[in-house]
């Protein structure tokens, strides 16, 4: 399915009333203008301001949800427990629950992920290209933002310095939304991303590692089939 998405996204062209013409090169996504929904990718590193960000584009936009990896580690009584060994799992719950907003034709959506690499939010890029979405990256615009020293002491849930130097390292600038497309998953990565690396966002909570997974597989496993947020209570259903 996926070889498909990238084979049908260099061949969209805008058809015409009156003397069609020949179709764009290979690799041209469609003109801005043809989208009404949109998908914004945040990326940063813990600190820099990214969960601020997605909070503000919430004000901004108040019919817009933000889903992020982080919630899956979020209980019902606002704890957070961080487990790396779960990440995977994480990142394809959030993943599915996006897919789910999109066929359902929820606009904007953001994406509160560090996303450090482009292949990191390819399964976006594609469920975007699939239902029409114009992708949007986003970094916060703090000064700060790969000031590790500052990183460290600002992000509240105390990812350490060290960590924090390793995704820096690892943080790669100028992604386009054909360069996320076609963006292949690295073979040091374990899981959908690196564990040695892996950290929470920002507003997460302190960071620990549980020792045992609760029995709860997800916040989005409650009876009433919404999703339970770390930012707020419980939201409507996707």
């Amino acid at each position: 399915m996926e070889d498909s998405f990238l084979e049908s996204f260099g061949r969209l062209s805008l058809q015409q009333r009156q003397h069609p013409r020949p179709p764009p090169p290979r690799g041209t996504p469609p003109r801005r203008h043809s989208f009404r929904k949109h998908l914004y990718l945040l990326r940063g590193l813990p600190g820099s301001g990214k969960t601020t960000l997605a909070r503000q584009l919430q004000l901004d936009f108040p019919r817009a949800v933000i889903f992020s990896t982080d919630d899956f580690f979020s209980q019902e009584d606002g704890t957070y427990e961080f487990n790396p060994d779960f990440l995977e799992e994480a990142h394809k719950w959030n993943q599915k629950r996006a897919r789910k907003a999109m066929r359902n034709g929820v606009s904007p959506i953001i994406i509160d992920n560090t996303n450090l690499q482009a292949w990191e939010m390819k399964p976006y890029a594609l469920m975007a290209l699939e239902n029409n979405y114009e992708v949007l990256f986003r970094e916060p615009a703090t000064r700060w933002k790969f000031n590790v020293p500052e990183l460290a002491r600002r992000n509240i849930h105390g990812v350490p310095r060290e960590k924090i130097h390793r995704m820096k390292e690892q943080y790669e600038h100028g992604v386009t939304f054909h360069s996320v497309l076609h963006a292949e998953k690295p073979s040091w990565a374990t899981g959908s991303q690196d564990r040695n690396t892996a950290a929470p966002s920002e507003g997460a909570g302190d960071w620990r590692a549980c020792a045992e997974f609760p029995s709860r597989r997800a916040p989005g496993g409650l009876a009433s089939d919404s999703f339970f947020s770390r930012r707020g209570g419980c939201h409507r259903r996707y």
